[in-house]
């Protein structure tokens, strides 16, 4: 009862700590982006969200359509091909001013470079290349199109811009609604922004900085941020806005997070400036053009047309050398330019995610309704069941996600659920194992002291055995008994007897269960015992051989403690016999025994009890001797004898133990062999003088004695020698 109660409160305990600790995580994703500290509970978040984020990734990159591509944005590289073709690096700039004036060519709309021009270019001639390029950036947009430089921020003042550059306040800022918020502030680094030549130009700007998740993953991206109170807009937000021609209004909220407004669709931003790019895929899913292409390419070229009229298009590296690869959850080399394109991409398509707070209550809804179902069906018991629904939960709400949630943008807390259902059914599955372990030990440890381990055993794993009944199994029985055990126990005390019966029966049933064999059961000073059930053994009989051989063996070092406690020693016989016989759970219903009945049982107790008359240790049938393999067993003929209540003669054989006197001595036990074979062939004469020469060292072997006496009788009376001269007819058990 105690056991249930401890085990009942742990389940209960153990569930609802990993239920609220699965709720716990999925509340933290909802607000750990926004916290900045180093609190214990913060770095715990942090590690546990990069699994979650790790696990979205996964998913949301297998769902990625391999066939759709963008209609708006497009690539220029600067890859190993072009650089190879030019041959130079950097990039001289009157190459990128030749690049500005094909993509007016091509129609191109906006040109965003993610190329940093902080230092003016080395001048050998009369015309500046800084000045060539200037003019290109004037040219593309005299015709209404719009170019946009890059810059980088960060949190330090240190080399941070004086102040700002006039053309910045023109059309960088972004319209605020409330903007009294206690928000991220960042400082445009003063040795990476253009050079005066470009700013007055007329070309815009707009930061390229992006910051990693705690994993190292870029998944974030650095829409806008305020330095001072003044928010500005990143390369890509710029670019968009002057696509579409429209300014967009930002709503700050008290806590510096804000939401960007679309055609009335919302755009999370946490208080960092960040909003969370949803990829539309890597380079195969835009139209990308080498550099070196676009310069080579006719101005009337129809592929350069198609791929970059009324576009916008990003100027970046994707050469190995220019280290511009970040890791990215499509991508473990993602180059920087694909952040800035997929997050246009999506703001053109308003691909957003929904709101967080969505998602969270979807997770919420899942992981309530998985544990309900998982709370009532393992109510039922049925482990297999058990595991059967919860990969059913699985693999249902992973479908429901692929195919419905995250193509509608919401972002499931999967792990955090998967988590829970899992840990959940584990912890079940451990506490009924544990229990059902105790359970078993309790019952093994009760029944142990009655039964062999293996019926223990087999009772463990097949408990629908304990009934009533039995089935046929051809096994090896064993009975054993003790000479003369009445007049020894005549001359011991209670607790003498008892001491001496114990340490016998000890050593005899260690044997039976160390050669596989089942105690049946103690009758007196008797055992008996049988091998090959309830478990399949092989060669039964030569187990069970083995087993009365290593009896006899022990017996002299049990008589050797008894002699050193001034007792009487010891000696036994043992009868084997094999066959078919009823084995189980014999008795009533509520008091059963595991023992084995039928005729081949009884013919085994005959033969115990014609060890004496034959002065033999251990006696074997036909039967039995049919299963042997005697290469390493010594037997010998002993006699064919009808039991009593049976008409059919039984061949029985003597096994030779260590001891033995004809295991000691070869050549009597060769001379024993000759006779037994004279003595059948009706050779009498002959086989009697062998007898003699054993009897001669061997005078106590009544075996010998009876096999001679009996030749002699022949001898005198010929008239006896009948079919049936060598069966011997029992007139008594």
């Amino acid at each position: 009862m105690l056991l249930k109660y401890i085990s009942k409160t742990a389940r209960s305990l153990g569930l609802f700590f990993i239920f609220s600790f699965a709720i716990f995580c999925i509340f933290g994703s909802l607000f750990m982006r926004d916290i900045d500290n180093d609190t214990i509970v913060a770095k715990f978040l942090e590690y546990t969200i990069s699994f979650e984020s790790r696990f979205y990734d996964y998913r949301m990159k297998n769902q990625i359509n391999s066939n759709k591509k963008s209609k708006e944005v497009a690539i220029v590289t600067v890859d190993d091909y072009s650089l190879e073709k030019i041959g130079m690096w950097p990039i001289p700039r009157t190459i990128h001013a030749d690049m500005i004036g094909k993509l007016k060519n091509f129609g191109a709309k906006v040109v965003a470079l993610d190329i940093l021009y902080p230092e003016k270019a080395p001048a050998c001639g009369p015309s500046s290349p800084d000045a060539t390029l200037a003019n290109a950036f004037k040219n593309f947009q005299s015709g209404g199109g719009r170019v946009f430089l890059a810059y980088t921020t960060g949190t330090s003042k240190k080399d941070s811009l004086d102040s700002f550059h006039e053309s910045m306040l023109d059309d960088s800022v972004l319209t605020q609604i409330f903007s009294e918020a206690q928000t991220h502030t960042y400082q445009i680094k003063k040795y990476t922004f253009p050079i005066d030549e470009f700013i007055n130009s007329g070309a815009g700007l707009g930061s390229i900085s992006m910051e990693e998740d705690p994993d190292g993953i870029f998944r974030q991206y650095l829409l806008l941020l305020n330095i001072d109170t003044i928010y500005f807009g990143s390369l890509g937000f710029n670019a968009w806005e002057a696509y579409t021609g429209k300014k967009h209004k930002v709503k700050i909220s008290q806590d510096g997070s804000g939401e960007l407004e679309v055609d009335g669709q919302r755009l999370e931003i946490n208080n960092r400036g960040e909003a969370k790019i949803r990829f539309i895929g890597g380079l195969k899913h835009f139209d990308v053009i080498s550099l070196y292409d676009l310069l080579e390419a006719k101005d009337n070229d129809p592929k350069m047309i198609t791929a970059l009229k009324n576009k916008i298009i990003f100027v970046g590296s994707t050469a190995l050398g220019a280290h511009d690869l970040r890791a990215s959850p499509i991508d473990s080399k993602m180059p920087g330019v694909l952040a800035h394109v997929n997050m246009v991409n999506m703001l053109l398509n308003k691909h957003f995610f929904k709101p967080i707070n969505e998602s969270v209550t979807y997770s919420l809804y899942l992981l309530f309704a998985g544990m309900l179902i998982f709370f009532l069906i393992q109510k039922m018991g049925n482990a297999f069941f058990d595991l059967l629904v919860i990969i059913l939960i699985l693999a249902i709400s992973y479908a429901a996600d692929y195919h419905y949630f995250l193509p509608q943008g919401y972002e499931l807390k999967l792990f955090y659920c998967y988590f829970c259902f899992i840990a959940c059914y584990s912890w079940n599955t451990f506490l009924k194992f544990s229990e059902t372990s105790k359970e078993k030990n309790q019952i093994k440890g009760t029944f142990a002291r009655y039964l062999a381990p293996t019926i223990v055993d087999e009772m463990l794993k097949n408990p629908e055995k304990l009934q009533v009944g039995g089935f046929k199994r051809d096994i090896t029985c064993l009975f054993s008994d003790i000479r003369d055990f009445t007049s020894i126990s005549e001359g011991l005390t209670a607790v003498e007897l008892a001491h001496s019966l114990n340490l016998y029966m000890g050593k005899m049933t260690d044997i039976v269960f160390d050669t596989k064999g089942t105690l049946d059961k103690y009758i007196g000073d008797a055992i008996v015992a049988f091998w090959g059930a309830p478990l399949e053994i092989g060669n039964h009989a030569q187990f069970a051989v083995e087993g009365a051989i290593q009896m006899m063996n022990a017996l002299p070092g049990i008589n050797q403690e008894l002699k050193k406690l001034g007792r009487p020693e010891f000696n036994m016989g043992i009868g084997l016999n094999s066959g078919e016989c009823n084995v189980g759970n014999m008795g009533s219903a509520r008091i059963f025994s595991y023992t084995a009945l039928g005729d081949n049982m009884n013919l085994g107790a005959r033969l115990e009890s014609l060890c004496k008359r034959y002065g033999v240790g251990i006696l074997i049938s036909q039967f039995t001797l049919a299963r042997l393999d005697t290469t390493t067993i010594k037997i010998r003929p002993i006699d064919k004898v009808i039991v009593k209540g049976k008409t059919a003669s039984v061949a029985i054989f003597e096994v030779l133990h260590n001891w033995h006197p004809m295991t000691l001595d070869t050549e009597s036990y060769n001379l024993y062999m000759m006779a037994w074979n004279l003595f059948q062939k009706r050779n009498f004469k002959a086989a009697i003088d062998l007898f003699n020469q054993i009897l001669t060292d061997l005078e106590s072997d009544i075996s010998t004695k009876r096999l001679r006496d009996l030749c002699e009788t022949y001898l005198m009376n010929p008239e006896l020698v009948d079919d049936d001269f060598d069966i011997t007819k029992m007139t008594e058990k």
